[in-house]
């Protein structure tokens, strides 16, 4: 994910030891960013998952047993986050864990659950890079290798953007979506004009809209969490000589909207999953959750995080428990699961394809950029 823009964890030998130690529950970890930079994201996640928790165990929950999830915060940085799974693993004795949401966090988590034979599901982490993790990563969220190729035939055949600058977050995130991007920004006399990579809550952003403005390129590709993205937004929509059209990454749609008037008219991915979908999964899970957390509406990441839980809860519940193995076995064959967020469906790498739509900020909603374009066209055109 973003990191801009979500875990559970079981570990392989210790189920039997995690279920006695549980008092006769099902016990798994979650590795969440619920403080730091990310830490909208992992609030927004945590949400989703105790909804689903809920509905498991009054369902029965897993076999039998109630499922409990240790969380444990990441703070945000990779160190911590493997910290909180070698506690999770060795102090808890947990098999599965769900998590992280943010992709410099997962790379690092991910080699010690693989060595560990303990499963780790992620429902936000989107680093390509992910894809190689080894037979113990899963994540419901699509690689950012889709979207950034998307993005980029978006730009160069729809938009016919013919001199670009990328601002990339200098972490996994950005440098993996901004080199999948690239790869498939290509035609005639298409050019990245110039790329700036900038470190996460960098104070000083006003220089990058001043190197944009030296440039006049016709778009900006802007990657960057929420909070980074919103300050360079302001600080571009204070000169009047950027007059590009600005290209965004995937987030919850409240959370890009939340930037009010900087948002208007930037494009922008968006997965499938949508509030106000007439999709009856996405219907249920949006009373239930509105019901439980005094009509909140949920965004994306709640919806992910739901989603993770509940396929982790399935997995475990076919294999008979929390073994790391039986776990990992029965999640590589699950098809067709059906959630909140869509079809799921995770292939031999552990990833799910799954492919967003374009569309633009117009007056403060998300408008298909079809639809846009379509109204722009004059009468008979």
């Amino acid at each position: 994910m973003n990191g801009g823009g979500a875990r559970i964890w079981v570990t392989a030998g210790l189920a039997v030891l995690a279920a006695a130690c549980g008092g006769g529950e099902s016990r798994v970890g979650a590795i969440l960013p619920l403080s730091g930079a990310g830490s909208i994201y992992g609030q927004m996640a945590k949400k989703g998952m105790d909804l689903a928790v809920d509905e498991i165990n009054a369902q029965g929950g897993v076999r039998g047993r109630s499922l409990a999830i240790l969380y444990r915060d990441s703070r945000s940085l990779p160190s911590a986050g493997v910290e909180a799974a070698t506690q999770l693993i060795d102090g808890d004795g947990v098999s599965a864990i769900i998590g992280d949401l943010l992709s410099d966090v997962t790379l690092e988590v991910a080699p010690l659950a693989e060595k560990r034979q303990v499963v780790l599901l992620s429902p936000a982490a989107s680093a390509p890079r992910l894809t190689q993790a080894g037979l113990y990563f899963f994540r419901n969220y699509p690689s950012d290798a889709l979207e950034g190729a998307l993005l980029a035939q978006f730009a160069s055949e729809k938009l016919r953007l013919l001199d670009l600058v990328i601002v990339a977050v200098a972490n996994a995130y950005g440098q993996g979506l901004k080199e999948s991007f690239l790869r498939y920004y290509t035609g005639p006399n298409r050019e990245v004009h110039k790329v700036i990579n900038f470190p996460e809550g960098s104070p000083d952003l006003a220089s990058i809209a001043a190197q944009i403005e030296e440039v006049h390129p016709d778009g900006i590709y802007l990657i960057a969490y929420a909070p980074d993205r919103q300050r360079i937004l302001q600080e571009l929509r204070q000169r009047p000589g950027v007059t590009a059209r600005i290209l965004g990454t995937r987030d919850s749609r409240d959370i890009i909207l939340a930037a009010a008037s900087l948002a208007e008219g930037m494009i922008v991915p968006l997965d499938e999953y949508d509030p106000e979908s007439p999709d009856l999964a996405a219907q249920d899970f949006v009373r239930k959750y509105r019901q439980k957390y005094n009509d909140e509406v949920p965004g994306l990441w709640a919806a992910q995080a739901y989603d993770a839980t509940r396929l982790l809860a399935m997995a475990m519940d076919q294999a008979g428990g929390t073994y790391g193995q039986d776990v990992q076995i029965k999640l590589s064959s699950i098809k067709g699961f059906r959630g909140a967020t869509g079809a799921t469906d995770l292939d031999a790498n552990g990833d799910v394809a799954r492919y967003p739509k374009i569309f633009i900020v117009q007056n403060g909603a998300f408008v298909h950029y079809e639809q846009y374009e379509a109204a722009q066209s004059p009468p008979g055109s």
